[in-house]
């Protein structure tokens, strides 16, 4: 619901979340990494009045929580954050927690970075960071909750971004395989953008 939107806060000309993520919807299917085929030149969206429900619904999380940081915006930060629901095992309780890809070298250095990671693990939300692959391919993330407790407690904001640095470092040299959806994507994809 747009009510669940930070008021001051709006898209405007970002359209990362056309890019980065693997839209999986009956009606518009793309893999991760690859330019939507509806986004136009000026990032606005060909099909904004009849795009798919996924697409009308999807808010990144910094548009939705407010103790991500302004200066997290993603077109400007390379940081895209998303809400997350964990599930535990053995008794299904659900959990709200954000995932914080990292979409390129230079957001490591994004100002914000490291106070609203250090935010959701001090809250105790479940916080995930994420490297994409290569487009069209897996990419890794991993719960830092665990890995950042310590320097969170402390306040060592150079130990929190080591250790983002670290995952990231992890994570990007990790084997990625090609991402599949239920579909055949087209051969027209529109090349993915320089990261």
């Amino acid at each position: 619901m747009d009510s669940d939107l930070v008021a001051t806060r709006s898209c405007g000309e970002c359209n990362v979340c056309c890019v980065a993520l693997a839209i999986d919807d009956p009606a518009l299917q793309k893999p991760q990494g690859y330019r939507c085929r509806h986004s136009l030149p000026d990032n606005g969206c060909g099909i904004y009045e009849t795009r798919p429900q996924t697409c009308r619904t999807f808010y990144c999380g910094w548009r939705r929580l407010k103790w991500i940081r302004e200066t997290l915006r993603p077109d400007k930060s390379g940081v895209l954050v998303r809400l997350h629901i964990e599930v535990q095992g053995d008794t299904g309780d659900q959990h709200l927690g954000v995932i914080f890809s990292l979409l390129n070298a230079a957001s490591l250095k994004a100002d914000g970075l490291a106070e609203s990671v250090a935010a959701g693990v001090g809250a105790g939300v479940p916080v995930y960071v994420h490297v994409p692959g290569p487009p069209g391919h897996t990419g890794c993330h991993v719960r830092i909750n665990e890995a950042l407790h310590d320097a969170v407690l402390t306040r060592d904001k150079p130990a929190v971004l080591q250790t983002l640095r670290r995952v990231r470092n992890m994570a990007r040299s990790m084997p990625h395989e090609p991402a599949t959806l239920p579909f055949r994507a087209p051969s027209t994809l529109a090349q993915p953008p320089n990261a």
